[in-house]
């Protein structure tokens, strides 16, 4: 007993401080820790202090720390073998983990193990009441961790919901505000790089170009911009010490409704709090809200750089940008694709567009159309629904807008009326389906499947009536004719450039004989307020056929 008494033990202190405790540099908490250890050393001359380590900011529910990975490193070393800390919970909150080091690993690599707040020292440890004790404590201290954690996950969620942004760093285009760091504003020398992005990708570069400017341009990228400003960021992606713009990352920016002012967030989660591992959670359970701050986009352009990506956006053969009407031709008989050609005869180049069914299955009829007479009938065919839009605003100037009100509110009420009579039918077979059981024509897994059938439709179609009924009492009083304005600004349109396609244009037809259908964008809503002042008792001009 004296030789034990006797021995001196080369003993580390160690202090831990979850995020959910604090998250200064050097904590109250963190101080307070090791001023009780060094304490407590001082009153055994018997623990000679030979370290402290320090993990500060990382979470009791494992082992995966820094700090304690270097300590056990020394242990198994030689270096130390007694640990000090101020509770049990500070050592670790994981029930079976906690337990394994102290009840097996520590006594078999020789560790004394000392948690002064609970009284437990392995060297003078009542084995008996100790294997009761400190399993229940670890069993305390894991149940706190799993309840703050379900505490913190609330909590995030509750953030999320209101609009708050609860990333670690501002997406790139932005700053955390000084005032509220869960609020974005824009950081003006990024913001206008997303710009150009944007702007770049609508006149047809692709992405790969895109990235090639930028590195020319000697632009940061997101990371390195952030690490400019003093950001302590890193990424998996870096492979360099200053690293290059990429496709990927110019795709991600395109992609990311951040930049019109919608928040994203929740989109993975883990298992529990025990493990850690990253789970992608389903789009219907990411919590969406819009308006969260100042966009960077239009919204108009962001949707329509979505829908450029979605199209078949091969480059030319120069690789400097994408084809005019690159994903936009189709077949009007089939539709299916038209597939650009380009065939030489005599020296001459021919480029033309052939149906891909007829070309593949032969089950399509034969027909083509040169590049450059689709190039003229669209930009003849889009001046002029330019004018017929103008035209359009004109007269719906000239026409009193209590009067529009009530031709729209009478268009509104005949849907409405329509709605009620589909709800109306859906009403009677749901009546009539009794009688069909009871008289037999119908047995009982069929009525309980009509019935679930027509309920559904009811149900949905009560929902759509809803929604026209407050369009109704609204009036619309405030109609959004923003449409009308991007058609007007290439009123004195001359030629075409792949922006343009894109912005005005939703869809090409090509029909045999070389005859031609271009579904314009904003379609619906111009044939809407066509029928409006049709509606209203307002004639026209004859300007032929739209």
């Amino acid at each position: 007993m004296n030789h034990v008494a006797e021995k001196v033990w080369n003993t580390c202190g160690y202090v831990r401080l979850s995020r959910e405790d604090g998250d200064k540099a050097e904590s109250n908490s963190i101080t307070g820790q090791k001023q009780l250890i060094r304490e407590f050393l001082s009153r055994n001359p018997d623990l000679q202090e030979c370290g402290m380590k320090v993990d500060d900011g990382y979470t009791g529910s494992n082992f995966n720390r820094p700090a304690f990975q270097e300590m056990m490193a020394d242990v198994k070393a030689g270096k130390i073998n007694c640990i000090v800390v101020k509770d049990l919970s500070r050592f670790g909150r994981e029930y079976l983990d906690a337990g394994e080091y102290i009840e097996r690993i520590f006594p078999f690599l020789g560790v004394r193990f000392i948690a002064i707040n609970d009284n437990y020292d392995s060297l003078h440890s009542n084995i008996e009441s100790d294997h009761l004790i400190v399993p229940f404590k670890n069993l305390i201290n894991d149940a706190y961790c799993r309840d703050t954690s379900k505490k913190i996950r609330s909590q995030l969620e509750i953030k999320r919901k209101r609009g708050d942004f609860i990333g670690s760093f501002a997406v790139f285009g932005y700053k955390k505000d000084p005032e509220n760091y869960h609020r974005l504003i824009i950081d003006d020398f990024a913001a206008n790089v997303v710009r150009d992005i944007f702007s770049w990708k609508l006149e047809g570069i692709s992405t790969g170009d895109i990235a090639k400017k930028l590195n020319t341009s000697g632009v940061p990228t997101p990371m390195d911009y952030k690490q400019s400003q003093g950001l302590n960021y890193s990424t998996t992606f870096r492979v360099k010490e200053r690293s290059s713009w990429s496709a990927g990352t110019v795709l991600r920016i395109l992609k990311n409704p951040i930049y019109i002012g919608v928040l994203e967030q929740g989109k993975v989660t883990t298992p529990s709090h025990k493990i850690k591992r990253l789970v992608n959670k389903p789009r219907e359970d990411w919590v969406i809200v819009e308006n969260c701050h100042e966009p960077i986009i239009d919204r108009y352009d962001f949707e329509n750089i979505q829908k450029v990506l979605a199209l078949d956006t091969r480059t030319s053969v120069s690789g400097k940008a994408v084809e005019l009407f690159s994903g936009m031709v189709y077949c009007g008989e089939c539709g299916g694709a038209m597939i650009r050609k380009t065939s030489y005869t005599a020296k001459k180049k021919y480029i033309y567009y052939v149906c891909a069914t007829h070309k593949n299955q032969k089950t399509c009829y034969t027909h083509s159309l040169r590049d450059q007479a689709l190039y003229d009938i669209v930009l003849g065919v889009l001046k002029k629904h330019i004018q017929d839009v103008i035209d359009l605003f004109a007269l719906m100037n000239l026409i009193d807008t209590a009067q529009l009100q009530q031709a729209n509110i009478q268009k509104i009420k005949e849907r409405l009326d329509k709605k009620h009579e589909e709800i109306e039918r859906y009403q009677e077979l749901l009546r009539s389906l009794y009688e069909s059981l009871n008289d037999g024509l119908i047995d009982q897994n069929e009525y309980l499947e009509l019935k679930e059938t027509y309920r559904a439709q009811r149900n949905e179609a009560e929902e759509r009536a809803e929604v026209i009924r407050q369009q109704m009492e609204q009036g619309l009083e405030t109609q959004d004719l923003g449409w009308v304005e991007k058609f007007r600004k290439h009123q004195n349109i001359e030629s075409l450039d792949r922006n343009i396609v894109v912005s005005l244009i939703e869809r090409i037809f090509i029909y045999r004989q070389h005859r031609v259908e271009v579904v314009f964008n904003w379609h619906n809503e111009f044939h809407h307020q066509m029928d409006l002042l049709q509606q209203a008792q307002t004639v026209l001009p004859e300007r032929g056929p739209v």
